[in-house]
C-alpha cells in the first residue's frame, strides 16, 4: 500500500530541504574556511535537493500515467464481456 499523497509530498519536500539546507551550509563553511573541496561539495548537494524535487514530479507523472492505462483497460474489459454476453 502506497502512503498518502500529502505524506508523499511533505517527506520529499522535507528530504529536499534538509539537502539543501545542508548542501547551503556545506559550501558557506567551504567558503568561510578557503576550502575549494567543501564549496564543491557543498554545491552538489545543493544540486541534489533540485532533483529530489524533480525525480517526484517525474514519479508523480508516471502513477498518473499507470492509473490511466489501468482504467482504459478495465473499460476494455468491460466491453469484451458485454460483447461476449450479448
Amino acid at each position: 500500500m502506497s502512503a498518502s499523497p500529502l505524506a508523499s509530498r511533505s517527506l520529499t519536500i522535507l528530504a529536499s530541504a534538509f539537502l539543501g539546507f545542508d548542501g547551503a551550509a556545506l559550501a558557506g563553511l567551504g567558503w568561510w574556511t578557503g576550502r575549494t573541496a567543501l564549496v564543491v561539495m557543498g554545491l552538489v548537494l545543493f544540486l541534489a535537493s533540485g532533483l529530489v524535487l524533480a525525480s517526484w514530479r517525474r514519479h508523480l507523472r508516471r502513477i498518473a500515467e499507470i492509473a490511466a492505462a489501468r482504467r482504459d483497460l478495465r473499460e476494455e474489459t468491460e466491453a469484451v464481456r458485454k460483447l461476449l454476453n450479448g
